[in-house]
């Protein structure tokens, strides 16, 4: 089979740590291409990997007959990027958010749909082997019933700039960490979701948000999430209460009870050993980055839409936090 030619559009850490060495280390897949518009990053990734460099996205597109364009650049650029690829029929792998609005979100996928291109937006927590068991179970519905859902994911204030800006974010906490989880909650229980309450508050005096919380009620279950920019460390929890149990993992572990028996997982494995007084787990070794870009290139290079996230989960995702912003005035949310 023929490689297919991959242009990564964005040379951040993004780039450079995750989607370029998928990319490489993937057998269906060759990184030929790079834009970026900061001269200094462009020309290290230019001698880095020995692929020419471009300004922008269109000058790199009309230059090379590419099969795949990975956007790894701020929020308010991900429309412009994603539409001229498609254009050139191209499959697209997009970070989150997908974009800026809802609204915004709504042409991407319905262009992407008309082309008849993979796209998937690059939502990381399903594919940590944690989660994958969760889906499992709960698809599987060995906790009969949920009761309720409730979700805390805390993460460090970003370092780059441009996420304070609404301008070229769309929003902050919500904008940023929210998409991981309602992804996950989306598989789970479907995309018919309606915002009951939100709130977001300003703790560092940024121009957005960088504490946010929304209860949610997906197809009859109640949902809280919540989202700071305030831990050194980040931190996810999630707990999933059932009539015949409930669950409580993070990326690391996953424990709960599923009719009366107790249940553990370390990155996915039960223990090797367990005599009482010490659990021993496999040595944890999963890269959910390389596994989501890897997922997206499998789907690429067997022409396959149905990816575990297309661009139609992004609109879902978008539609959220629209009526989050909505809800709590925030006025200087940025329209398409």
């Amino acid at each position: 089979m023929t490689e297919l030619a991959v242009g990564v559009v964005g040379a951040g850490w993004m780039a450079t740590d995750y989607h370029v060495p998928a990319f490489t280390s993937h057998p269906d897949t060759r990184v030929v291409a790079v834009a970026e518009r900061d001269d200094a990053r462009r020309s290290a990734v230019e001698r880095d990997l020995s692929v020419p460099g471009y300004a922008d996205a269109e000058a790199m597109l009309a230059a090379h007959g590419l099969d795949v364009v990975s956007i790894c650049t701020p929020p308010s650029t991900h429309e412009g990027i994603f539409l001229d690829a498609v254009d050139a029929g191209c499959h697209v792998l997009c970070e989150k958010p997908l974009a800026l609005t809802a609204e915004s979100a709504r042409r991407m996928a319905e262009a992407a749909d008309a082309a008849g291109v993979v796209t998937q937006v690059g939502y990381l927590h399903r594919y940590y082997r944690n989660y994958e068991r969760a889906l499992e179970m709960l698809s599987n519905h060995l906790l009969g019933d949920v009761v309720e859902v409730t979700v805390a994911h805390h993460s460090a204030p970003p370092q780059q700039g441009w996420y304070y800006d609404p301008d070229l974010a769309g929003g902050g906490v919500a904008r940023d960490l929210f998409p991981h989880s309602l992804d996950v909650l989306f598989e789970t229980f479907g995309e018919d979701a309606t915002v009951t309450a939100a709130d977001v508050r300003h703790l560092r005096g940024h121009a957005v948000e960088d504490t946010a919380r929304v209860s949610l009620e997906i197809d009859e279950v109640p949902v809280d999430l919540s989202a700071t920019w305030t831990q050194t460390d980040g931190v996810t929890r999630v707990l999933v209460v059932g009539t015949e149990g409930w669950l409580e993992l993070d990326a690391e572990t996953l424990r709960g009870e599923v009719h009366g028996r107790p249940i553990e997982f370390q990155h996915g494995d039960l223990p090797l050993v367990d005599v009482g007084v010490a659990t021993l787990f496999p040595a944890g070794d999963e890269d959910a980055h390389t596994a989501r870009i890897h997922d997206f290139a499998d789907h690429a290079a067997a022409g396959d839409t149905e990816t575990a996230a297309p661009a139609s989960r992004g609109v879902a995702v978008a539609e959220v936090i629209d009526a989050v912003y909505e809800r709590t005035g925030a006025a200087w949310r940025a329209e398409q």
